[in-house]
């Protein structure tokens, strides 16, 4: 029998699915078209403030987590809250999820690691992505910190995702389709492996440099209180 659906695999039960009325062009270029305005946004901000005023390397970060807090607060977040109704969902959102879908289908039949996941990523990682901007404005000493817990919560969510579908044989999309698996599943996703990583380790440095500038004036009075006793005890 012919499946009632376009996803794998075939036997996915669906009985409230609606095929999307909008075409793909349309769902990604409105997608990508909004999310670009507030990257440029962000970039053209943050190349006029004066205090702090922020590097290359900075304003790229800044975009990063702008783009980060808008599709994990609201993309992921519709995701989180109206997962079991997706299939047949005919809103922007929803036949946008339906059309990721045909690259894993996990999203439509609620798949329980995946729904778990990305409630998680909505309402932790999201609203965090959106505070680590407003620290890096504030030039605040706690934005490395925040960058670390968000960037460790991202690798590790993308991880598990990878691996369980790696695990389950790849068995809830088109295996190598161009657009489907190599597009939407592999390279949409690697991002939040790569760039989670690189600031992960930016972060450690930070921190790390931070902690030996303290050590170092700790020695440094340590010395001086030393210096002072000794001179005492002469006297």
């Amino acid at each position: 029998m012919a499946a009632e659906h376009p996803y794998i695999p075939e036997d996915l039960k669906l009985p409230h699915y609606r095929p999307n009325d909008k075409g793909v062009v349309e769902l990604l270029s409105v997608f990508f078209g909004v999310v670009g305005v507030f990257i440029v946004l962000t970039w053209v901000y943050s190349g006029t403030t004066k205090n702090p005023r922020f590097t290359f390397t900075q304003r790229l970060v800044l975009c990063w987590f702008v783009l980060c807090g808008l599709i994990h607060t609201f993309l992921e977040g519709y995701f989180g809250v109206f997962h079991d109704v997706l299939a047949g969902d005919m809103s922007f959102l929803g036949q946008l999820w339906k059309e990721y879908s045909m690259g894993d289908s996990r999203y439509m039949s609620s798949d329980a690691f995946v729904v778990s996941m990305e409630r998680i990523t909505a309402f932790v990682d999201g609203p965090l992505s959106f505070v680590t901007v407003l620290l890096y404005f504030r030039n605040s000493p706690y934005r490395y910190i925040i960058q670390l817990v968000v960037s460790l919560c991202q690798l590790y969510g993308d991880t598990l995702y990878f691996m369980t579908e790696i695990f389950e044989g790849f068995s809830h999309g088109y295996m190598f389709h161009p657009q489907y698996f190599w597009f939407y599943f592999v390279t949409m996703n690697m991002f939040w492996i790569v760039i989670p990583l690189c600031l992960i380790c930016q972060s450690c440095y930070k921190l790390a440099k931070s902690q030996a500038q303290v050590d170092k004036l700790k020695a440094s009075e340590y010395k001086a209180a030393m210096a002072r006793h000794d001179k005492k005890k002469k006297r």
